[in-house]
Protein backbone atom coordinates (compact mmCIF):
# COMPACT_ATOMS: atom_id res chain seq x y z
CA UNK A 1 0.00 0.00 0.00
CA UNK A 2 1.39 3.38 -1.01
CA UNK A 3 1.93 5.98 1.68
CA UNK A 4 0.65 9.53 1.45
CA UNK A 5 4.27 10.71 1.42
CA UNK A 6 4.74 9.05 -1.97
CA UNK A 7 1.96 11.25 -3.35
CA UNK A 8 3.62 14.51 -2.42
CA UNK A 9 6.15 16.94 -3.74
CA UNK A 10 8.09 19.65 -1.91
CA UNK A 11 7.43 23.34 -2.26
CA UNK A 12 10.78 23.67 -4.02
CA UNK A 13 9.81 20.96 -6.51
CA UNK A 14 6.48 22.71 -7.07
CA UNK A 15 8.22 26.02 -7.80
CA UNK A 16 10.64 24.34 -10.22
CA UNK A 17 7.75 22.74 -12.10
CA UNK A 18 5.85 26.03 -12.29
CA UNK A 19 8.89 27.90 -13.60
CA UNK A 20 10.47 25.31 -15.89
CA UNK A 21 7.52 23.36 -17.26
CA UNK A 22 4.70 25.92 -17.11
CA UNK A 23 6.72 29.15 -17.45
CA UNK A 24 4.98 30.80 -14.49
CA UNK A 25 7.11 33.47 -12.81
CA UNK A 26 6.84 35.52 -9.58
CA UNK A 27 5.03 32.66 -7.87
CA UNK A 28 5.20 33.86 -4.26
CA UNK A 29 4.11 37.37 -5.21
CA UNK A 30 1.12 36.05 -7.15
CA UNK A 31 0.11 33.75 -4.32
CA UNK A 32 0.17 36.64 -1.85
CA UNK A 33 -1.57 39.10 -4.18
CA UNK A 34 -4.47 37.15 -5.71
CA UNK A 35 -4.87 33.39 -5.22
CA UNK A 36 -7.81 33.14 -7.62
CA UNK A 37 -5.87 34.84 -10.42
CA UNK A 38 -2.89 32.56 -9.73
CA UNK A 39 -5.04 29.42 -9.89
CA UNK A 40 -6.67 30.56 -13.14
CA UNK A 41 -3.20 31.13 -14.61
CA UNK A 42 -2.09 27.71 -13.37
CA UNK A 43 -5.04 25.93 -15.00
CA UNK A 44 -4.48 27.64 -18.34
CA UNK A 45 -0.74 26.93 -18.19
CA UNK A 46 -1.25 23.22 -17.52
CA UNK A 47 -3.66 22.95 -20.46
CA UNK A 48 -1.23 24.95 -22.63
CA UNK A 49 1.82 22.77 -21.96
CA UNK A 50 0.63 19.31 -20.87
CA UNK A 51 -1.65 17.17 -23.04
CA UNK A 52 -4.54 14.93 -22.15
CA UNK A 53 -3.68 11.79 -24.06
CA UNK A 54 -4.24 8.05 -24.52
CA UNK A 55 -0.85 7.45 -26.14
CA UNK A 56 0.86 6.26 -22.95
CA UNK A 57 -1.77 3.61 -22.27
CA UNK A 58 -2.02 2.39 -25.86
CA UNK A 59 1.75 2.13 -26.25
CA UNK A 60 2.16 0.05 -23.08
CA UNK A 61 2.23 -3.72 -23.74
CA UNK A 62 -1.04 -5.30 -22.64
CA UNK A 63 0.57 -7.43 -19.96
CA UNK A 64 2.30 -4.41 -18.40
CA UNK A 65 -0.75 -2.15 -18.12
CA UNK A 66 -1.59 -1.00 -14.58
CA UNK A 67 -2.77 1.96 -12.56
CA UNK A 68 0.00 4.62 -12.65
CA UNK A 69 2.04 4.86 -9.46
CA UNK A 70 3.02 8.09 -7.73
CA UNK A 71 6.41 7.86 -9.44
CA UNK A 72 4.76 7.39 -12.85
CA UNK A 73 2.54 10.41 -12.30
CA UNK A 74 5.38 12.70 -11.23
CA UNK A 75 7.51 11.62 -14.21
CA UNK A 76 4.74 11.90 -16.81
CA UNK A 77 3.55 15.34 -15.73
CA UNK A 78 6.87 17.02 -14.94
CA UNK A 79 8.23 15.84 -18.31
CA UNK A 80 5.07 17.27 -19.97
CA UNK A 81 4.20 13.87 -21.42
CA UNK A 82 0.73 14.19 -19.90
CA UNK A 83 -1.89 11.50 -19.46
CA UNK A 84 -5.53 10.99 -18.49
CA UNK A 85 -7.53 12.61 -15.70
CA UNK A 86 -5.92 10.34 -13.10
CA UNK A 87 -2.36 11.52 -13.77
CA UNK A 88 -3.29 15.16 -14.46
CA UNK A 89 -5.62 15.78 -11.53
CA UNK A 90 -3.68 13.70 -9.01
CA UNK A 91 -0.56 15.68 -9.84
CA UNK A 92 -2.60 18.89 -9.67
CA UNK A 93 -3.69 17.89 -6.17
CA UNK A 94 -0.08 17.15 -5.20
CA UNK A 95 1.02 20.51 -6.59
CA UNK A 96 -1.68 22.46 -4.77
CA UNK A 97 -0.89 20.77 -1.46
CA UNK A 98 2.79 21.67 -1.90
CA UNK A 99 1.69 25.29 -2.31
CA UNK A 100 -0.31 24.99 0.95
CA UNK A 101 -3.79 24.92 -0.55
CA UNK A 102 -6.45 22.86 1.23
CA UNK A 103 -7.08 20.45 -1.66
CA UNK A 104 -8.82 17.08 -1.78
CA UNK A 105 -9.86 14.56 -4.40
CA UNK A 106 -13.42 13.43 -5.17
CA UNK A 107 -14.84 11.09 -7.79
CA UNK A 108 -17.13 11.58 -10.74
CA UNK A 109 -19.42 9.28 -12.74
CA UNK A 110 -19.58 9.70 -16.51
CA UNK A 111 -23.21 8.80 -17.10
CA UNK A 112 -23.42 5.03 -16.48
CA UNK A 113 -19.69 4.60 -15.77
CA UNK A 114 -19.10 4.85 -12.02
CA UNK A 115 -15.97 6.39 -10.47
CA UNK A 116 -14.49 7.00 -13.91
CA UNK A 117 -13.18 10.52 -13.18
CA UNK A 118 -11.25 12.17 -10.38
CA UNK A 119 -11.62 15.88 -9.53
CA UNK A 120 -9.77 18.33 -7.29
CA UNK A 121 -11.75 20.44 -4.83
CA UNK A 122 -10.00 23.35 -3.09
CA UNK A 123 -11.41 24.54 0.22
CA UNK A 124 -11.05 27.99 1.80
CA UNK A 125 -9.27 29.72 -1.09
CA UNK A 126 -10.67 33.19 -0.48
CA UNK A 127 -12.25 32.75 2.94
CA UNK A 128 -13.30 30.00 5.33
CA UNK A 129 -16.02 27.81 3.87
CA UNK A 130 -15.48 28.55 0.17
CA UNK A 131 -15.08 25.66 -2.29
CA UNK A 132 -13.79 25.63 -5.86
CA UNK A 133 -13.39 23.01 -8.60
CA UNK A 134 -9.88 22.70 -10.03
CA UNK A 135 -10.04 20.25 -12.94
CA UNK A 136 -7.18 19.90 -15.42
CA UNK A 137 -8.04 16.37 -16.51
CA UNK A 138 -11.52 16.42 -18.03
CA UNK A 139 -10.33 16.67 -21.63
CA UNK A 140 -13.02 19.28 -22.16
CA UNK A 141 -11.81 22.87 -21.72
CA UNK A 142 -12.56 23.92 -18.16
CA UNK A 143 -9.89 26.60 -18.30
CA UNK A 144 -10.67 28.41 -15.06
CA UNK A 145 -11.30 27.86 -11.37
CA UNK A 146 -15.01 27.22 -10.72
CA UNK A 147 -16.52 28.63 -7.50
CA UNK A 148 -19.24 26.53 -5.89
CA UNK A 149 -21.09 29.40 -4.23
CA UNK A 150 -24.16 29.16 -6.50
CA UNK A 151 -27.50 27.79 -5.33
CA UNK A 152 -28.84 25.61 -8.17
CA UNK A 153 -27.04 26.57 -11.39
CA UNK A 154 -23.63 28.10 -11.97
CA UNK A 155 -23.12 30.90 -14.47
CA UNK A 156 -22.60 29.72 -18.05
CA UNK A 157 -18.87 29.59 -18.83
CA UNK A 158 -17.24 29.91 -22.24
CA UNK A 159 -13.76 28.46 -22.68
CA UNK A 160 -12.16 27.61 -26.00
CA UNK A 161 -14.91 26.37 -28.36
CA UNK A 162 -17.24 25.27 -25.55
CA UNK A 163 -20.01 26.61 -23.35
CA UNK A 164 -20.69 24.73 -20.12
CA UNK A 165 -22.19 25.02 -16.66
CA UNK A 166 -22.63 23.12 -13.40
CA UNK A 167 -26.00 22.20 -11.88
CA UNK A 168 -26.68 20.86 -8.41
CA UNK A 169 -28.46 17.53 -7.99
CA UNK A 170 -29.33 17.47 -4.32
CA UNK A 171 -26.80 18.73 -1.79
CA UNK A 172 -23.71 16.76 -2.74
CA UNK A 173 -23.77 16.01 -6.48
CA UNK A 174 -22.72 18.46 -9.20
CA UNK A 175 -23.60 17.80 -12.81
CA UNK A 176 -21.13 19.08 -15.41
CA UNK A 177 -23.19 20.00 -18.48
CA UNK A 178 -22.13 20.77 -22.06
CA UNK A 179 -24.19 23.02 -24.29
CA UNK A 180 -25.77 21.21 -27.22
CA UNK A 181 -24.81 23.95 -29.67
CA UNK A 182 -21.07 23.69 -28.95
CA UNK A 183 -21.05 19.88 -28.65
CA UNK A 184 -23.33 18.58 -31.42
CA UNK A 185 -21.41 15.30 -31.73
CA UNK A 186 -22.76 14.24 -28.31
CA UNK A 187 -26.40 14.64 -29.29
CA UNK A 188 -27.15 11.45 -31.22
CA UNK A 189 -25.52 9.11 -28.72
CA UNK A 190 -26.77 10.58 -25.46
CA UNK A 191 -30.27 11.94 -26.11
CA UNK A 192 -31.57 10.72 -22.74
CA UNK A 193 -29.10 13.04 -21.00
CA UNK A 194 -30.23 16.16 -22.91
CA UNK A 195 -32.65 18.70 -21.48
CA UNK A 196 -33.29 22.31 -22.48
CA UNK A 197 -30.19 22.48 -24.66
CA UNK A 198 -27.77 20.99 -22.11
CA UNK A 199 -26.10 17.57 -22.07
CA UNK A 200 -25.34 16.08 -18.64
CA UNK A 201 -21.85 14.63 -18.97
CA UNK A 202 -20.25 14.15 -15.56
CA UNK A 203 -21.76 13.67 -12.09
CA UNK A 204 -19.29 14.83 -9.43
CA UNK A 205 -19.73 13.56 -5.87
CA UNK A 206 -18.63 16.31 -3.50
CA UNK A 207 -19.34 14.06 -0.51
CA UNK A 208 -17.03 11.28 -1.67
CA UNK A 209 -13.44 12.30 -0.90
CA UNK A 210 -11.00 9.62 -1.98
CA UNK A 211 -7.40 8.72 -1.32
CA UNK A 212 -4.75 7.54 -3.74
CA UNK A 213 -4.03 5.12 -5.24
CA UNK A 214 -7.65 4.94 -6.39
CA UNK A 215 -8.03 1.27 -7.27
CA UNK A 216 -11.45 1.55 -9.05
CA UNK A 217 -9.69 3.51 -11.80
CA UNK A 218 -7.39 0.57 -12.57
CA UNK A 219 -9.89 -0.53 -15.24
CA UNK A 220 -9.32 2.71 -17.17
CA UNK A 221 -5.69 1.66 -17.68
CA UNK A 222 -6.13 -2.10 -18.08
CA UNK A 223 -9.55 -3.03 -19.52
CA UNK A 224 -10.45 -2.56 -23.18
CA UNK A 225 -14.05 -1.31 -23.19
CA UNK A 226 -15.59 -0.42 -26.53
CA UNK A 227 -17.85 2.06 -24.76
CA UNK A 228 -14.79 4.03 -23.63
CA UNK A 229 -11.96 5.43 -25.72
CA UNK A 230 -9.09 5.16 -23.23
CA UNK A 231 -7.67 1.96 -24.74
CA UNK A 232 -9.48 1.96 -28.09
CA UNK A 233 -8.79 5.38 -29.63
CA UNK A 234 -5.65 7.43 -30.29
CA UNK A 235 -6.22 10.84 -28.71
CA UNK A 236 -4.01 13.72 -27.70
CA UNK A 237 -5.17 17.27 -27.01
CA UNK A 238 -4.15 20.49 -25.38
CA UNK A 239 -5.29 24.13 -25.30
CA UNK A 240 -2.26 26.34 -26.08
CA UNK A 241 -3.30 29.98 -25.68
CA UNK A 242 -6.78 28.72 -24.86
CA UNK A 243 -7.43 27.12 -28.27
CA UNK A 244 -7.78 23.41 -28.88
CA UNK A 245 -5.22 21.31 -30.73
CA UNK A 246 -6.34 17.69 -30.98
CA UNK A 247 -5.25 14.52 -32.74
CA UNK A 248 -8.07 11.98 -32.72
CA UNK A 249 -7.36 8.82 -34.70
CA UNK A 250 -7.45 9.91 -38.37
CA UNK A 251 -8.50 13.50 -37.59
CA UNK A 252 -6.67 16.71 -36.77
CA UNK A 253 -8.83 19.30 -35.00
CA UNK A 254 -7.54 22.86 -34.73
CA UNK A 255 -9.49 25.72 -33.18
CA UNK A 256 -9.27 29.04 -35.05
CA UNK A 257 -9.32 32.58 -33.68
CA UNK A 258 -13.13 32.68 -33.88
CA UNK A 259 -13.29 29.51 -31.74
CA UNK A 260 -14.43 27.37 -34.62
CA UNK A 261 -12.95 23.88 -34.79
CA UNK A 262 -11.46 23.11 -38.20
CA UNK A 263 -11.23 19.40 -39.00
CA UNK A 264 -8.82 17.78 -41.48
CA UNK A 265 -8.07 14.12 -42.20
CA UNK A 266 -4.85 12.17 -42.11
CA UNK A 267 -4.33 9.83 -45.05
CA UNK A 268 -1.44 7.79 -43.64
CA UNK A 269 0.44 6.76 -40.52
CA UNK A 270 3.29 9.09 -41.51
CA UNK A 271 0.96 12.09 -41.40
CA UNK A 272 -0.12 11.20 -37.85
CA UNK A 273 3.50 10.83 -36.75
CA UNK A 274 4.35 14.18 -38.37
CA UNK A 275 1.43 15.86 -36.59
CA UNK A 276 2.64 14.57 -33.22
CA UNK A 277 6.14 15.86 -33.97
CA UNK A 278 4.70 19.26 -34.80
CA UNK A 279 2.08 19.73 -32.07
CA UNK A 280 3.25 17.38 -29.29
CA UNK A 281 7.03 16.99 -29.74
CA UNK A 282 7.48 15.86 -26.12
CA UNK A 283 5.85 12.51 -26.96
CA UNK A 284 8.53 10.15 -28.35
CA UNK A 285 8.03 8.88 -31.90
CA UNK A 286 8.43 5.25 -30.86
CA UNK A 287 5.61 5.70 -28.34
CA UNK A 288 3.38 7.23 -31.01
CA UNK A 289 4.09 4.33 -33.38
CA UNK A 290 3.40 1.74 -30.68
CA UNK A 291 0.08 3.43 -29.90
CA UNK A 292 -0.90 3.49 -33.59
CA UNK A 293 -0.10 -0.23 -33.80
CA UNK A 294 -2.55 -0.94 -30.98
CA UNK A 295 -5.64 0.69 -32.54
CA UNK A 296 -7.49 0.44 -35.83
CA UNK A 297 -7.42 3.73 -37.74
CA UNK A 298 -9.63 4.08 -40.79
CA UNK A 299 -7.90 6.46 -43.18
CA UNK A 300 -10.67 6.11 -45.78
CA UNK A 301 -13.50 7.27 -43.55
CA UNK A 302 -14.97 10.63 -44.59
Amino acid sequence: MASLNEYSITREEAHCFLRDALQIESIDTKLKTDKIAFLDELIKAIWHHIPYQTVTGLSTPHGDRRLPTATDIKKDITSKLGGLCYQLNVFGWMLLRALEFDALLVVGDCRTYKSIHIVVIINNVTEQGTRHIFDVGMGYPILQLIPLDFEQESPVYSDSYMRYRFVRQGDQVLIFQLSVDTNPSQVATFREYIQDGWISFMFIHLDKPVSVPLSPMTRVFTEVDLGLYFLTSLRCLAYPNGRMVCIQDSKLLLEDEEHRVQVSRFTSRDEIVEAFARYFPQIPEDMVNAAIDDVTIDFKRK
